[in-house]
């Protein structure tokens, strides 16, 4: 994972944030039911829990940038594991209509609650897999999870259209995780960076080495 962005940092990558909701939305912009029906990239799962998964992740977001504005404790998802997979899979049944307006709505929570956080806020240390992290952290998560998951939707969005900004922010972390994740294993010759990273968070062109799952 890249380095955690600073206070000072932390308004710039909302906004890349914003960015990526508006994008994110704008390729769901039309979709139809067939195609919320359809099998995506992910096992077990249709476009319908990818898209519920976005929503869901969003208010996971939202309670944690609350947490950190208000300095106070915050659960990323009620319930744990069990909780979080139950909201997913109940959010999957709504219609296409229904299911995208949901995931504006909780995109637009979720960019109140990051804006409304100030610098101090973003020092604030919130619970994450049971370690104490600065809350900045629930900024890399948001932004990485919408990018890649915009590619398990399988419309269009591919790791080629990742923008320059967002590989040079989480590639370096990947790489610098890969002895570790994966010992003995290189990057193999002649990907690009947006390939490499592709490769990294499991979404690389078929016939590359197989790493352990990415977190």
């Amino acid at each position: 994972m890249s380095p955690l962005p600073t206070p000072e940092e932390a308004p710039a990558l909302v906004e890349q944030i914003a960015r990526s909701h508006a994008a994110l939305e704008a390729q769901l912009a039309g979709v139809t039911q067939r195609q919320v029906d359809e099998p995506s990239p992910l096992p077990g799962w249709d476009r319908s829990h990818v898209i519920a998964h976005l929503a869901r992740h969003a208010d996971s977001t939202t309670r944690l940038a609350e947490g950190a504005r208000s300095r106070t404790p915050a659960v990323r998802y009620p319930g744990g594991t069990a909780g979080r997979e139950a909201e997913i899979e109940s959010s999957a049944t709504q219609p296409a209509s229904a299911l995208v307006h949901d995931l504006v709505a909780a995109d637009t929570r979720c960019l109140a609650a990051i804006r409304a956080v100030d610098a101090e806020g973003w020092t604030y240390e919130l619970e994450w897999d049971g370690h104490l992290r600065p809350a900045t952290r629930l900024l890399v998560a948001r932004w990485r999870e919408v990018e890649i998951h915009r590619i398990d939707l399988d419309l269009g969005f591919t790791a080629d259209d990742w923008s320059d900004d967002f590989v040079a922010f989480l590639l370096p972390g990947e790489l610098r995780r890969l002895p570790r994740r994966a010992p003995g294993v290189e990057v193999p010759g002649g990907l690009d960076e947006r390939q490499t990273l592709a490769w990294l968070v499991g979404r690389g062109r078929p016939g590359l080495p197989e790493l352990p799952p990415w977190p």
